[in-house]
């Protein structure tokens, strides 16, 4: 029951985004309809929503959001990511490649506005070739970092609690990255051309040019990695430190503050994570193992569908926290193999879910809706999962 409880209030959500309503009413709606349906006391359910409101985890994000933005508008005031394009171009001779690791190294740096940078690149680079399909293609390969680099929350959470190393983990994911890389090739980057017209520079002047591009989202991610600092401090730094290098004029500076203020993005962020967290009280998570565990299936793919079900409802941590220790219960010695497949899954579902920010602020900066965004992902999603499930069979058979 609990189930259909929740089906029905994403179909909810999903219908009101699908009708362009903003991110965060769609949320209030959900939220309340969380409340109804699972009876949640009025009071938890405000305890538990005050506790997230001003909660330091929904306001970092919120900064990070904002400081991002305003160093996006401060690049993008500059062509420097028109700049960059041809300069990678240059370099490799191959755009699809050029932007998909782009697209992965900026994704190193967390923050949902980064998505609106891979758009822009993708944008550039596919031309009229991908005809909408950008929305997919960009937030797909801004987030396969999240899936096993271990500056990421889902990733720490999961080795933390499986107890597989990070470095262990991290090295079997490399192919699965591959692969996810050749399933964006397959479905869509086969369109794009390959070869680009002459830049007219030479390597090493293309490398100063990329340099001189990106060299502050460079600096952010190296700082953010290296020293574990907070996205939205370093970020805030270096958008101050870029605006005296590309000498703004006051009246610039002025613009990329007020423009990098997106009151909606905001408000959709804080009130996702309301949702979420009245999703978690409603114990949603706890008995999802109930509808799955008894499946005439092999163990490994009751988990996948516990994996993804969880991730859509709460997130990669939350379905980390909730279903890694049932997976080594049913699979004791599934090793970072099993790590892999899962996390694996949790990536690909997580670009589904109204619960995932980045997939909403990716379709607005498109002039798209989130459903349409859906259904371009929904064919990644299918291939990333039978690919983790077939290189979790084949690991398993041949170590």
């Amino acid at each position: 029951m609990a189930l259909i409880k929740v089906l029905i209030i994403f179909v909810v959500i999903l219908t009101l985004l699908n009708k362009r309503l903003p991110l965060y009413l769609a949320m209030i709606f959900g939220s309340l309809l969380m409340i109804v349906m699972f009876r949640l006391p009025f009071a938890t359910a405000g305890q538990t929503a005050l506790h997230t409101l001003t909660g330091w985890d929904v306001w970092s994000v919120n900064l990070a959001m904002y400081v991002i933005s305003v160093l996006v508008y401060e690049l993008d005031l500059r062509h420097r990511f028109k700049d960059a394009q041809r300069a990678m171009n240059g370099l490799m001779r191959d755009p699809r490649l050029n932007t998909s690791l782009a697209c992965m190294f900026i994704g190193l740096m967390q923050g949902p506005a980064t998505v609106t940078i891979c758009g822009g690149m993708v944008d550039t680079m596919a031309g009229d070739h991908l005809k909408n399909d950008e929305t997919a293609v960009a937030t797909y390969l801004r987030h396969i970092p999240e899936a096993m680099v271990p500056t990421f929350t889902g990733v720490i959470v999961a080795c933390s609690i499986s107890g597989i190393s990070i470095s262990s983990f991290f090295v079997w994911m490399i192919p699965m990255a591959l692969l996810t890389l050749l399933a964006i090739y397959l479905v869509y980057l086969r369109r794009v051309p390959r070869t680009v017209g002459e830049t007219g520079r030479s390597k090493k002047e293309c490398v100063r040019l990329l340099l001189r591009s990106l060299w502050s989202l460079l600096l952010a991610i190296a700082v953010i990695i290296v020293f574990s600092l907070p996205t939205w401090a370093v970020v805030a730094v270096i958008a101050a430190v870029n605006a005296l290098v590309e000498k703004f004029s006051a009246q610039e500076v002025r613009d990329a503050l007020v423009k990098g203020f997106d009151l909606k993005s905001l408000l959709g962020i804080t009130m996702t994570y309301v949702f979420k967290d009245l999703l978690i009280l409603g114990g949603v998570i706890d008995v999802l193992p109930t509808y799955f565990e008894h499946l005439p299936i092999p163990a490994f793919l009751v988990l996948v569908i516990l994996y993804a079900f969880g991730t859509l409802v709460a997130g990669s941590s939350a379905a980390a926290a909730a279903f890694i220790p049932l997976a080594y219960t049913m699979i004791p010695n599934g090793g970072a193999f099993l790590l892999a497949l899962l996390m694996s899954v949790s990536f690909a579902s997580s670009q589904l879910s109204p619960t995932h920010i980045c997939t909403a602020i990716i379709s607005d900066y498109f002039g798209v809706t989130f459903f349409a965004t859906v259904k371009k992902l929904l064919p990644l999603f299918l291939l990333t999962v039978l690919i983790a499930c077939g290189y979790y069979m084949l690991l398993t058979a041949v170590f």
